[in-house]
C-alpha cells in the first residue's frame, strides 16, 4: 500500500514536472542563452562589419574599457543617476505617502493622480516631456517668456549645465509613484496605538518617524529601495527617448552606451563587454545591500536598534 502511494506521488511530481519543462525551455532560450553568448561575446573582437573576422581576444576589451574615458565618464554618471533617482524618489515618495496615510478629504482622488507617473507608458511619457521643455514652443519656455522671466529660450535638453538635472527630476517623477504606493502599503501596515502611546509620552513628529515609522516599514522599504535601483540602473528608454544620450554623450547611462556602441558603432563585442561589467555592478550592488540586510537584522535582534 506504502509502495502504490508512493508511486503515485512520484508520478503526481514528474506530470508537474512535464508541465514546466516547456516554459522552462522558453525561459532558457529568450532569457539565459542570450545572456551566456554576450559574456563570451566579450571576450572576442566581434564586429557587424566583420563577422567572419571573429576570434577570441580574453580580456582585451575590459582592459580597453578602462581605458575609456567615455566608458569611465558613463559608469560615473550610471552609479551618480541611479542614486540620486533612488534618494530623491524614496524621500518623495515617504513624504507623500506620510500625507496620504492620513484620514483626509478626497484621499482617493489624490492617490490616482500621484500614481499616473508610473502608469503612463514611457514613450508617451517622455515625448511629452520633450515638447514641454522644448526651447522653441515648449510650454515651460512659453510660460517664463510671458513672465519676463527669460530673455530668451533655455535650452533644457541641449545645454549641458542643465541636461542631467532634467534628465534625473523627470526619472524621478517617473519612479516615485512606485515608491510611494509599496510605502504607503507598508504605512498601512503600522498600528496605530504605537502611536497613540508615543504621543502621550510626548513624542514628537520627527521622533515617532524615526523611531516607529521607519524601522517599522524597513522591510518594504528595503525592497522598493531595491527594485528601483535595479530598474533605474537598467533603464534605458527615459534617457534614450528625451536625449538619445547626448548632447556628445553627456547623458550616457551604460545601458545606452552599451546599445550606441552596439548599433551605431557596429562593435559588438565592445558593447557585450560594457553589458557584462553592468552586470556586475549589479551583482556587487545586491550583495551590498544583501549584506546591509543582514547586519541591520542581526543589530535588531540584539536589540541594538530597532528594525
Amino acid at each position: 500500500m506504502k509502495n502504490k502511494s508512493n508511486r503515485r506521488e512520484r508520478e503526481k511530481n514528474l506530470f508537474g514536472y512535464k508541465l514546466l519543462l516547456p516554459s522552462t525551455v522558453l525561459f532558457l532560450f529568450i532569457s539565459v542563452y542570450p545572456l551566456l553568448n554576450g559574456i563570451w561575446m566579450s571576450f572576442t573582437n566581434r564586429n557587424l562589419m566583420r563577422p567572419e573576422q571573429t576570434k577570441f581576444v580574453f580580456l582585451e576589451n575590459y582592459i580597453k574599457l578602462f581605458r575609456d574615458s567615455e566608458f569611465l565618464g558613463s559608469l560615473a554618471f550610471t552609479l551618480v543617476y541611479t542614486t540620486l533617482v533612488v534618494l530623491i524618489s524614496y524621500v518623495i515618495g515617504l513624504a507623500l505617502a506620510l500625507a496620504l496615510n492620513r484620514d483626509i478629504h478626497g484621499r482617493a482622488v489624490y492617490r490616482t493622480i500621484f500614481l499616473l507617473p508610473w502608469i503612463i507608458p514611457s514613450v508617451v511619457a517622455m515625448t511629452n516631456w520633450s515638447w514641454i521643455l522644448n526651447d522653441q514652443f515648449g510650454f515651460i519656455n512659453t510660460c517664463l517668456e510671458k513672465l519676463h522671466l527669460i530673455d530668451h529660450p533655455v535650452l533644457f535638453l541641449a545645454d549641458y549645465r542643465w541636461i542631467r538635472p532634467m534628465v534625473i527630476l523627470i526619472s524621478v517623477w517617473k519612479a516615485m509613484p512606485f515608491m510611494m504606493i509599496t510605502l504607503l502599503a507598508g504605512l498601512q501596515s503600522v498600528p496605530q496605538e504605537l502611536y497613540e502611546a508615543a504621543c502621550m509620552d510626548g513624542a514628537g513628529s520627527i521622533r515617532m518617524l524615526r523611531s516607529i515609522t521607519l524601522p517599522l516599514i524597513w522591510p518594504v522599504s528595503f525592497i522598493s529601495v531595491t527594485l528601483n535601483f535595479i530598474w533605474t540602473i537598467n533603464n534605458f528608454e527615459n534617457i534614450w527617448l528625451l536625449t538619445g544620450g547626448g548632447p556628445n554623450g553627456h547623458t550616457f547611462t551604460l545601458p545606452i552606451y552599451s546599445y550606441y556602441t552596439a548599433f551605431y558603432r557596429q562593435n559588438l563585442s565592445y558593447a557585450a563587454a560594457i553589458a557584462t561589467t553592468l552586470i556586475i555592478c549589479m551583482l556587487l550592488t545586491a550583495a551590498v545591500f544583501l549584506l546591509i540586510r543582514r547586519i541591520c537584522s542581526r543589530e535588531g535582534r540584539k536589540g541594538e536598534v530597532s528594525i
